[in-house]
């Protein structure tokens, strides 16, 4: 059942962000398409296993990332996208940094002998 639980809570998200990587970067398909994408996966993902306020550890990835990626970018950008419509930046860019946040928390909480002392 723990097994079960790791699968469903951490490998699949985690498989989710970088097969979602492996996709923009071989296949290279639309902005759009990658948008609808990452929407879906955050979807998929909070519906197989939400955590206590993990919406709040996305919303302040997703905000984070639309900071840094969009508001800071606009004074120095340090990778230029060629189909970015979101200040410079993709629009699935904030949403992979909402994701990821999850993912990282989600695998750092699951990482045995990980105890709150």
């Amino acid at each position: 059942m723990q097994i079960e639980n790791k699968l469903q809570s951490v490998w699949f998200p985690l498989l989710c962000f970088v097969a979602f990587f492996f996709v923009q970067v071989t296949v290279k398909p639309s902005e759009l398409f990658l948008t609808i994408l990452a929407v879906s996966l955050a979807i998929i993902i909070a519906l197989l296993q939400m955590y206590r306020h993990e919406v709040y550890v996305f919303i302040l990835g997703l905000l984070l990332g639309l900071f840094i990626e969009a508001f800071l970018g606009l004074f120095a950008r340090q990778q230029q996208w060629s189909d970015a419509s979101l200040l410079g930046a993709p629009m699935w860019l904030p949403i992979i940094w909402g994701i990821g946040f999850v993912v990282i928390t989600r695998v750092g909480i699951n990482i045995e002998g990980l105890k709150r002392k």
